[in-house]
């Protein structure tokens, strides 16, 4: 049986208390998005381009600068960047949701991403899946379809766009999370994530520029949402989950998305004034019933390869 290392059980107080960092950092990101009166894909170019500038200050700080040298950043260099193109599209297709669907909806609907990985693993990686997890995607498809007619019979086809987007940002975060558990070992955090933020900003910028958006954005309110989604959700919610990656199973980094959709809608609820009708609140807990069942059978299934002997089939 393989045991735990000494680092990670002596510090899992310090990844409990990161991993309710996250969740509470990341719930406030839809809230500060939908504050902002800016074009999505502006909010993205500034939320990824400041959190740029935090990391790499923090890397300055911390004196990380030689990682840019080291043979493992020479190595993956490209696979970071096309992670960073990954996370511009998560971005781009959420942010756009959250502008046609409830706050309650997009969250949810985008926190399917353990469904992503789950299903990613069976037809990329050839790791079949048990049948736990196919009950759990199998719900976790019902609650959706629910939540979208919900949205749809009530606000039409703008909803159900917003969500189908959601669910397509689910799929990017789920290849985001994966690139990150592979990618991220062996570099200071405060490297990865600012090679991985810059080249979404990057990205953005290019879409922005062919869009004919004007990126230029001088409204003091507007600069303090860019500042605070780049500290909050961004340097302590996603670089959080990025180091967490480096520590623990993706699967237990995963987890946090049960806890997103709980803490965002109750803050819809306080300061946008969303209330999620019964439907929705039934679509809502039908699709966390069914993550939840992904996850508990991912970590089970995990746990059971890390007791048996490498040649035990």
């Amino acid at each position: 049986m393989e045991k735990v290392p000494e680092s990670v059980e002596s510090s899992r107080p310090q990844i409990t208390l990161l991993l309710l960092l996250s969740i509470s950092m990341v719930s406030s990101a839809s809230i500060l998005i939908r504050f902002s009166h800016s074009d999505p894909l502006v909010i993205v170019f500034w939320r990824t381009l400041y959190g740029a500038i935090v990391m790499a200050s923090l890397g300055l700080v911390r004196k990380d600068g030689h990682a840019f040298r080291s043979p493992l950043m020479k190595k993956n260099w490209y696979w970071l960047v096309g992670i960073g193109i990954v996370l511009a599209f998560h971005f781009s297709t959420w942010f756009t949701s959250l502008f046609m669907t409830t706050v309650a909806a997009s969250v949810v609907l985008v926190n399917t991403s353990p469904i992503f990985t789950a299903i990613l693993s069976t037809v990329v990686l050839g790791e079949a899946l048990r049948r736990k997890s196919w009950l759990g995607v199998a719900v976790a498809v019902v609650g959706a379809v629910l939540l979208a007619w919900n949205d749809f019979t009530i606000s039409g086809t703008g909803a159900l766009a917003g969500d189908l987007l959601a669910l397509l940002s689910g799929l990017f975060l789920a290849i985001y999370f994966i690139g990150g558990r592979k990618y991220a070992k062996g570099l200071p955090i405060s490297v990865y994530t600012t090679v991985v933020y810059i080249t979404a900003a990057g990205i953005t910028l290019v879409q922005c520029i062919t869009l004919g958006i004007d990126v230029l954005i001088f409204e003091p309110t507007e600069i303090l949402i860019f500042v605070a989604l780049a500290i909050f959700p961004t340097a302590l919610g996603h670089s959080v989950n990025n180091y967490l990656l480096t520590l623990v199973p993706a699967y237990v980094v995963s987890s946090a998305v049960l806890g997103e959709p709980i803490g965002a809608t109750l803050l819809a609820a306080i300061f946008l004034g969303e209330i999620p009708n019964p439907f929705t609140l039934v679509g809502f807990a039908v699709i966390l019933l069914g993550i939840s069942l992904v996850l508990a059978d991912l970590a089970a299934n995990e746990r059971n390869r890390m007791q048996l002997p490498l040649d035990d089939t």
